[in-house]
This record gives structure tokens, sequence and C-alpha cells, in this order.
């Protein structure tokens, strides 16, 4: 008898155990299918970041940054004003590797680190100008009205960094193919922002 009962409770709670694992495995299926776009979105975003980037100059690095970063629309504005996130993002990544990869080297040497220190300076800067460019003129009605003022922004982010590589051009320095290696993605993509918005006019 106590083996019978033994057995039903074995029974009972194998049962519960695998009951709760079949809910588990379809919750984890329900949560993973809500998360993750599916084939229908992934279209419509790809075609909506490949209309976008159309106008740019870097459009393989334009499709790429866009699609990295998820978008939740696929409204031309709504891509732009992405695409200034993703380039902020990018300057202050490259910043950083910079720092760690560069900055040891050019500190040996006196005109290297007066170069690399305005880097620093001139790629705040260029960031202070893009972030212009996010916080200004990206609803329907006040598109028109700041597509210039986006267009001086991103033309001044674009000279900073130019500023930032011709300062290591002027004085010979080998660092400066690691700076444009490190800045070369980060200067695409503000080239591109600057296409997509001359389009906008």
């Amino acid at each position: 008898m106590g083996s019978d009962g033994d057995k039903k409770k074995k029974c009972i709670i194998a049962g519960s155990v695998s009951g709760l694992l079949v809910i588990m495995v379809v919750s984890v299926a329900v949560v993973t299918s809500k998360n993750s776009p599916n084939e229908n979105e992934i279209r419509q975003n790809t075609k909506a970041v490949k209309a976008v980037c159309a106008p740019t100059d870097y459009k393989e690095t334009c499709v790429k940054s866009l699609m990295d970063a998820s978008p939740k629309s696929t409204e031309p504005l709504e891509l732009i004003k992405l695409s200034f996130n993703v380039t902020i993002k990018s300057i202050n990544e490259a910043l950083k590797k910079a720092s760690e990869d560069v900055k040891a080297r050019a500190d040996k040497d006196p005109q290297a680190k007066s170069s690399f220190e305005l880097c620093e300076k001139v790629m705040i800067d260029a960031i202070d100008d893009l972030r212009r460019c996010v916080d200004h003129g990206f609803s329907v009605n006040q598109i028109e009205g700041y597509v210039e003022d986006l267009r001086v922004w991103l033309s001044g982010s674009i000279a900073f960094q130019q500023t930032c590589m011709d300062s290591f051009q002027e004085i010979k320095s080998n660092l400066i193919h690691d700076m444009h290696k490190i800045f070369r993605t980060s200067k695409e993509l503000s080239s591109n922002s600057l296409a997509m918005v001359t389009d906008l006019s």
C-alpha cells in the first residue's frame, strides 16, 4: 500500500513539474515572439531605411547603422533623428577608443599631445551641434523652418571633426592614420545625416 501511495505521489509530482515546464516554455515563446520583430516589420523597416539613406554617400554605413539601432518607426523624420543619435553615439565611442588607443602615445610628443587635446575639444563641439539638431525641428510642422539650421549645425559638426584630423596632418604625425581609422564611421555618419537633411529641402 505504502509503495502504491509513494508511486502516486511521484506521478503527481512528475505531472506537476511537466505541466510547469510546458507553461514556462509556452510563456518564453510568447514573450520572445512579442519582443522579436516579425519578417513583415523587418521588411518595412529595411525599405524605409533604404529610402532615407538613398541620398547619402555612404549608403552601406547608413543602412547598417540604422538597422542595428532597431528603428521603432518607418517615418523619415524619425529615422533622420535616429541617424543623429547614432552619430552622437559613434563619436562618443570613437573618443573613448582614441583615449584608450592613442592618447598615451600622443602624450609622448608635445605637438601630438596638443593635437589630441584639440581633437577632444572639437569632437565635443561636434556632438553639441548634433544635439542641437536632435532638440529642434523634428515635427512635421517645424521641419521646414529648421532645415537650414540643421544644415548649419551638421556642417559645423563635420567641420569640427575635420579640424581634428587636420591638426594631426599638419604636424605630420603617424597617429593620423589611427585617428582616421577610429573616427571614420562617425565622419561617414555625419556626412550621411547632412545628406538626409539636404534632401528634405
